[in-house]
């Protein structure tokens, strides 16, 4: 069986573009890295157009027979990661969704407003596939949802959810006016009621800051404020740490927990 072993290769090269979000969006290509996001990808339909593997027995099982053998040298070239996987998918960007779905009467979403950190936002993706969400809106300078970091750290379940996204805070009311009514709560470090204390409701959303800026000013005219009470002494929590919280809370007051 061939490998490929050359770092000049015009396939390398075509997948080492795709590190850049501008590439990404020019080709509507993205790139899938690891078994676990490249099998989830194939599992929800994602047309997976090229794959790369340092062995075969890492295709996922019902791929079919067309893929590419490479050297580590050159999977470590294509990999975003310092600890490349084993195999790697170029896949077709998934569109954005019709917003339809929203006109539901019971919604619950997760919007990240400005929010850059990959490894956060996918760690957020995973709690809010985790605990019942349905859909992801991505506001004003949020870091690109398909971003290699947040497909691997999200373990793939970015294709599970719905993603919209919204130029800015006062684009995204805009929306939630059109399909809600909505009830907005945004997370803050220390005011607004206890998250114990608070009824999620049936249809609402969850608007989460960056760690250094928080919830932008202009969002305090429609959210209502939420927090984690804590220890004084303790600044803050890491963003995808209190919103794992608040999701879990949120899907705790719909599912009670049956006594043992």
């Amino acid at each position: 069986m061939n490998c490929l072993s050359s770092l000049q290769n015009p396939k390398v090269k075509a997948v080492v573009r795709l590190h850049q979000r501008k590439h990404r969006d020019a080709e509507n290509r993205i790139l899938v890295e690891g078994q676990h996001p490249v099998a989830e990808a194939l599992a929800l339909g994602v047309v997976l157009e090229d794959l790369f593997v340092t062995d075969p027995t890492f295709i996922p099982p019902g791929y079919p027979d067309s893929f590419t053998v490479v050297s580590p040298d050159v999977m470590a070239k294509m990999s975003t990661t310092d600890s490349p996987a084993p195999i790697l998918a170029v896949a077709q960007k998934p569109a954005q969704p019709e917003r339809s779905f929203l006109k539901k009467p019971q919604v619950k979403l997760l919007a990240l407003l400005d929010l850059q950190d990959p490894g956060n936002v996918g760690t957020l993706i995973r709690a809010a596939c985790a605990f019942g969400l349905q859909g992801l809106i991505m506001v004003g300078q949020a870091v690109d949802p398909f971003h290699p970091k947040i497909i691997r750290s999200s373990a793939g379940m970015i294709f599970k959810l719905p993603v919209l996204s919204e130029p800015n805070v006062s684009s995204l009311f805009s929306t939630l006016d059109t399909y809600g009514p909505f009830q907005i709560w945004a997370a803050d470090a220390h005011q607004g009621q206890s998250y114990k204390h608070t009824n999620f409701g049936t249809k609402w959303v969850l608007l989460m800051g960056s760690e250094a800026h928080g919830i932008p000013q202009d969002a305090w005219d429609k959210a209502q404020a939420i927090h984690i009470p804590s220890e004084p002494q303790v600044e803050s929590l890491n963003v995808a740490v209190a919103g794992a919280i608040l999701m879990a809370e949120a899907y705790q007051q719909e599912r009670p927990l049956s006594p043992r």
